[in-house]
């Protein structure tokens, strides 16, 4: 049986409109059912909002997504109860996190869960390694430890930038956009269904996420690990199609180019754990080192923050893509590059404010920024490179 529309680009558009619907009346809905029960998210010590906010934004994500995806695909996509059923997996796993906390270990067992489910019933797996370190098509063992591997870094990078105001929405908007158009002009309809739902979603979701009225709401990890399964999909999805000839043009460095796609969850969790790992910290210990954190010590709001981020998100888009020529292994260290660059600027940012207001450094940020600034000095031909004093309030 066909699908209900046959027109490919008249299904899309019907799933991007309908998940922008569902999300937008579901929203309000969700916010006065969690108010009424008490169940929002408290203001804290690590907590960035002042005042209780609902945390249940994934249960409209989940539906927006959904009832968008489901109405559209028939015809388009094989294995769509498995993904359906993985999907599903994830949602009650992170609704019951937002209500009751889950240990981390379950958590992670019931993503590695959902991604054995989804590449073991469908096609959606890593089989080829686009040459990297001299490796085409890889074996089947490696192809379920290394697309379960990408899934859960995918997911985690995902949630944990989930920290302010509109950056893990944007962030999903920017990824699933992009998907979207390729996967629509390379002839993979199910997929850019898939992409639009979650962009109509998310954009949706953003208007509110965004808002200091009565409406506002947090995505929670429902939302989170929804996004991050779906942008793990639809990459793994990018990376297949370009790793096979095609009526359309294929990508020389797609999987460098998937790393610029996800940047910014990438780097950020990379560049977190490495910090808190050579101070003999755990990688998984909360804190306020990450990208966003440090926009938010350097002055700018949460709205600010998270347009800036998305901004240079796109930029290096662009540039991965313009740059598409020279190959995986150069590409991806031009983009590392990119990356040190902005987050030095952003350090310098954050050094600067200190220094105007007279405030002293946090233990989080004072070794990196002598770094920075001592090679600032190297530039600049100065002598001396004064480090603000760490108080004993600031620590």
């Amino acid at each position: 049986m066909g699908s209900l529309f046959l027109n490919e680009k008249f299904a899309v558009l019907i799933a991007l409109v309908v998940s922008v619907f569902i999300t937008w009346f579901s929203i309000p809905i969700v916010v006065r059912v969690a108010t009424l029960r008490n169940l929002t998210d408290l203001p804290g010590k690590r907590k960035i909002h002042k005042r209780e906010i609902p945390t249940l934004g994934g249960i409209a994500i989940f539906a927006g997504f959904s009832t968008s995806f489901l109405m559209s695909i028939d015809g388009f996509m094989q294995g769509v109860n498995y993904f359906t059923f993985a999907l599903l997996l994830l949602f009650f796993v992170g609704m019951k996190d937002d209500l009751i906390p889950v240990d981390p270990k379950k958590k992670l067992f019931a993503e590695i869960l959902a991604a054995i489910c989804l590449i073991y019933f469908t096609d959606i797996r890593i089989t080829n390694f686009h040459g990297f370190m001299g490796m085409q098509e890889i074996p089947v063992w490696l192809t379920y430890i290394s697309s379960v591997f990408f899934m859960i870094v995918i997911i985690n990078a995902i949630n944990l930038s989930d920290g302010i105001d509109g950056l893990a929405a944007s962030i999903g908007i920017i990824a699933s956009a992009t998907f979207g158009i390729w996967f629509l002009f390379s002839g993979n309809t199910g997929y850019a269904i898939m992409a639009a739902a979650l962009t109509g979603t998310l954009i949706a979701f953003l208007r509110f996420n965004l808002s200091s009225g009565k409406n506002k709401i947090f995505m929670g990890d429902t939302g989170s690990l929804i996004i991050g399964f779906l942008i793990a999909t639809m990459t793994i999805r990018f990376n297949e199609v370009n790793a096979t000839p095609s009526t359309y043009h294929v990508l020389n460095s797609a999987p460098a180019i998937s790393i610029a796609i996800l940047i910014v969850p990438l780097f950020d969790t990379l560049r977190v754990f490495t910090i808190r790992l050579m101070r003999g910290q755990h990688p998984f210990i909360a804190d306020n080192r990450h990208i966003h954190h440090l926009m938010l010590s350097a002055g700018y709001s949460h709205k600010r923050s998270a347009l800036t981020i998305s901004i240079a998100h796109i930029f290096i888009i662009a540039l991965a893509f313009s740059l598409d020529h020279i190959g995986i292994l150069w590409l991806a260290l031009i983009l590392l590059i990119v990356c040190l660059l902005l987050t030095g600027v952003i350090y310098l940012l954050v050094y600067r404010r200190y220094l105007m207001k007279h405030r002293s450094l946090s233990r989080d940020d004072r070794g990196t920024l002598r770094i920075i600034l001592h090679i600032h000095r190297l530039f600049r031909q100065r002598k001396t490179v004064n480090v603000p004093v760490m108080t004993a309030s600031s620590a």
